[in-house]
């Protein structure tokens, strides 16, 4: 009721309890499968915690209420897993790690998927953006310093500029979402209970053969048992551990040696040596630094990473928030980017300006004749909200110990809040971009309102040579002040303040001075350059419409090529560099 910047949008619903429900179930999900992958638990077990982890099988309320008692969901959602994989796959649920590694890893999921939302908005943003640059390069305007017009401008620069907020944006955003990662290190960040529980063994490790075989004996060796099979026998084996129990299996040969014994044992172990199970992979980042990933728990910490679509960190990052901290600043840039977009669409519509329109906006409930800019409104707003909840994540980076208290838990809230603002302003700037109206007319008509002085800089540079810069400028000041004081222009005030002006420039000369539109500078030229960042140039509307009307009548039902831009040789510029 009182969010309606992102109410509805598809990042609300990427952030809801229901998505960081069916995060934290993924993540825990996840990491069943990553020590299953490495020989750490059954693949029944997997998929069996798999096969659990749905959110619609879980009371979201419920969950949220037991939380208190903990301080976080993670607790009472792992109870409540454990009992619904069945007791077989029971010991593997959460097995080694801590809320915090769900719940952060968790919160990186929420945050991948909302940006995979939030990014096409973007890029539908800065495409329809772009459109309206093209068309209104040469489109002069007045420019604005302080509230007040200061030299002429053309609204295609101005355009061109809010599209290049809104690409600095999505590359900050894709960055982050490039680089969130998983969160695993167990109780204090060191990854040790995975390690404890591989070399322990144990029953909660057991899981029967699947075909025929054999063992029998006690004896030790360095290499590996591994489970083929279902049999009957005694014994035990000490490898990479203890294990005790029914043995089902054949022992590989030259790992353990045979002998006389009794117990019970199991076909699944891990493989071989302290920290060191399973086949011997290199992590990405490992392998990116030349490290190889030997010691358990960094495998296992890639693993995470492959079963999820995230990062793997180089450390377990409890008190090293630089993931959170990173993704709080991208979502508060990007709400200000299109706070600036917002932020002029709303003094340029006003009634006394009506420069631009937003198309389709709202009505009032008292005033029928209006037509609010609501769009340009809710982004605005958003971006207001934005710092403050960025602020918090920064301040939580001053977390103290291995784990902290109070700093984690601060983040939480204004990192959903900050997914929703930044998809809901992305997914209103977009729908603002494709409907913006733009009146050229009383662009041209604002442009008078000053009688020339808009253009008193140039004076300042055409006099100089002819009288000394500092007369030049002594006979500006003077005459802008005339000319406000008894309403007449610029050139008309000049030739009063100097009549000798008149021989050292002819009258049609002087109203050439005093023309705004012939003093954009390098807008054009500017705009040119800024459009051929991005994702690929563009054509203008009536461009693109007459591709479209072609292609209706050559090819329905493929659909039409991207725009490009109505520029030729800024077309091939695009093609031969390449730039973005």
């Amino acid at each position: 009721m009182l969010a309606p910047v992102r109410t509805g949008s598809a990042a609300e619903s990427a952030t809801g309890d229901t998505a960081v429900l069916q995060a934290l179930l993924d993540a825990e999900a996840a990491l069943t499968r990553a020590q299953a992958s490495l020989g750490l638990a059954p693949a029944k077990a997997a998929s069996a915690v798999t096969e659990a982890a749905r959110a619609d099988r879980f009371d979201v309320r419920g969950l949220a209420l037991r939380a208190r008692s903990g301080g976080n969901p993670v607790i009472p959602l792992v109870a409540d897993l454990t009992d619904a994989v069945g007791p077989d796959a029971a010991p593997y649920v959460h097995r080694g790690t801590t809320s915090q590694d769900v719940l952060d890893t968790a919160l990186m999921l929420v945050a991948a998927r909302a940006l995979d939302v939030v990014l096409p908005d973007l890029d539908r943003t800065a495409r329809e953006l772009a459109v309206t640059a093209a068309e209104h390069r040469d489109t002069p305007m007045p420019g604005r310093t302080l509230t007040q017009h200061a030299v002429p401008t053309t609204f295609g620069l101005k355009v061109a500029g809010w599209r290049s907020l809104v690409l600095d944006a999505a590359d900050r955003l894709s960055a982050v979402r490039a680089a969130l990662p998983v969160q695993l290190g167990g109780a204090a960040g060191t990854l040790a209970a995975f390690a404890a529980y591989a070399e322990s063994g144990g029953e909660a490790d057991a899981e029967p053969g699947n075909g025929p075989g054999t063992g029998s004996g006690t004896g030790t060796g360095s290499g590996s048992r591994t489970g083929t099979g279902t049999g009957t026998g005694s014994g035990t084996a000490d490898g990479a551990g203890t294990d005790t129990g029914t043995d089902t299996g054949t022992a590989d040969a030259g790992t353990a040696d045979a002998g006389a014994g009794d117990g019970t044992g199991d076909g699944f172990r891990p493989s071989t040596g302290p920290g060191s199970h399973g086949p011997e992979r290199e992590s990405p980042y490992g392998a990116a630094h030349g490290v190889p990933a030997t010691d358990l728990g960094l495998r296992l910490l890639a693993a995470y990473a492959r079963e999820l679509p995230l990062a793997e960190p180089p450390l377990p990052w409890h008190t090293l928030r630089t993931p959170v901290a990173d993704l709080g600043s991208a979502c508060a840039f990007a709400c200000g980017a299109l706070g600036k977009f917002a932020a002029d669409v709303l003094v340029l519509s006003r009634s006394e300006i009506g420069e631009v329109g937003e198309g389709g906006g709202g009505g009032s409930s008292a005033m029928p004749h209006k037509t609010n800019p609501v769009r340009a409104t809710l982004i605005a707003a958003a971006a207001r909200q934005a710092p403050a909840l960025a602020s918090t994540l920064l301040s939580s980076l001053a977390a103290e110990d291995e784990r902290p208290a109070g700093a984690w838990h601060a983040e939480w809230q204004p990192v959903r809040e900050l997914l929703r603002l930044t998809g809901g302003s992305a997914h209103s700037a977009a729908e603002l971009a494709e409907g913006l109206q733009v009146f050229p007319y009383r662009m041209h008509e604002h442009l008078a309102l000053t009688e020339g002085l808009i253009v008193s800089e140039r004076f300042t540079a055409a006099l100089g040579p002819l009288l000394g810069r500092a007369r030049a400028r002594k006979l500006l000041d003077a005459a802008s002040r005339k000319a406000v004081d008894e309403g007449i222009t610029l050139d008309e005030a000049l030739e009063e303040e100097e009549p000798a002006l008149r021989e050292m420039l002819s009258r049609e000369r002087l109203r050439d001075l005093t023309d705004p539109t012939h003093y954009t500078g390098s807008a054009p030229a500017l705009t040119d350059r800024a459009l051929r960042r991005g994702p690929g140039p563009v054509r203008t509307r009536a461009e693109d419409g007459q591709e479209k009307r072609q292609q209706n009548g050559q090819d329905a039902g493929r659909p039409p090529a991207g725009r490009r831009a109505g520029h030729a040789a800024e077309e091939e510029t695009v093609r031969d560099t390449g730039e973005r």
